[in-house]
């Protein structure tokens, strides 16, 4: 890196959603995929298409690349989730735990019909296979997402120091529950293209972007059971039973036990208060 200039840091809110890369070509949305492994996922463009913030045209008319991927996440709102849940439980249908789940069903219906109906929005955090235009910064690349009709979230920032990143987060924590969508932390990107070639990558994960967590939400529950399941190579693993709880979005009733050693080193028994994280 440039040791004689000061590295700038590119933050954002970590959505917590259903990651999705949608290609455009001359403009043109030609396909959504989930993100799957990295390298493979499902094709989910017919499904991808109903989704009113998603552009199915990028607006302009110079500046257009030939080859664009747009990598970002498709989320539903905090109330848009309530209202959905209100409509299933009216209709007699299974609720959805949380909006990420709600999000992530919705997009993998089989008739995109379902998904039209569904509240989904979409913010867009990145690219992937570009042809035909360059970038020097996120910042940039950001500014043209705006310029094309594709959405950001509104919350991005420049830090300019790690004091400045510090900052972020802490304000992002603080005002967390006021938001209208369900974030898990906030990621941070080094500003400069050139500098995050220089940091590289490893096994599909950059070296120039790190997530920083929100610390994660605890409840306490109790250990009602310990049940042997027998695998189907005959292995046995111990399945704790637990008085059901609410947290993380999900409802916890069983905890797979696979650290034995460790269960002995906490001395657990049957109607020991647990926590659950």
């Amino acid at each position: 890196l440039n040791s004689s200039v000061q590295t700038k840091y590119f933050c954002e809110p970590k959505i917590d959603g259903a990651a999705v890369s949608l290609t455009y070509l001359n403009g043109i949305l030609e396909i959504g995929a989930t993100r799957g492994d990295g390298e493979t996922g499902e094709n989910i463009t017919s499904n991808v298409r109903t989704i009113n913030s998603i552009p199915l045209k990028l607006i302009g008319l110079k500046d257009i690349p030939e080859v664009l991927e747009v990598r970002g996440e498709i989320f539903m709102p905090k109330d848009e989730f309530a209202r959905l849940n209100k409509l299933q439980e009216k209709d007699g249908n299974k609720l959805f735990s949380n909006p990420r789940n709600a999000a992530s069903g919705s997009l993998r219906q089989l008739d995109p019909k379902i998904t039209k109906t569904r509240p989904l929005h979409f913010f867009a955090h990145g690219v992937g296979i570009i042809q035909g235009i360059s970038f020097s910064s996120q910042e940039e690349i950001f500014k043209k997402f705006k310029s094309w009709g594709l959405p950001v979230n509104p919350l991005n920032a420049i830090a300019n120091n790690l004091h400045d990143c510090i900052k972020y987060f802490e304000k992002i924590d603080k005002n967390r529950e006021s938001l209208n969508y369900e974030i898990d932390g906030v990621v941070y990107k080094v500003n400069n293209l050139d500098d995050q070639n220089k940091i590289g990558e490893i096994a599909r994960s950059p070296r120039w972007a790190i997530a920083r967590k929100f610390p994660a939400q605890e409840e306490v529950t109790t250990l009602t059971d310990v049940e042997f399941q027998v695998g189907r190579t005959g292995a046995l693993t111990p399945v704790a039973r637990l008085e059901p709880v609410f947290v993380g979005g999900v409802t916890v009733s069983n905890a797979t036990l696979h650290n034995m050693d460790e269960g002995e080193r906490l001395d657990v028994h049957i109607g020991d208060q647990v926590i659950i994280r």
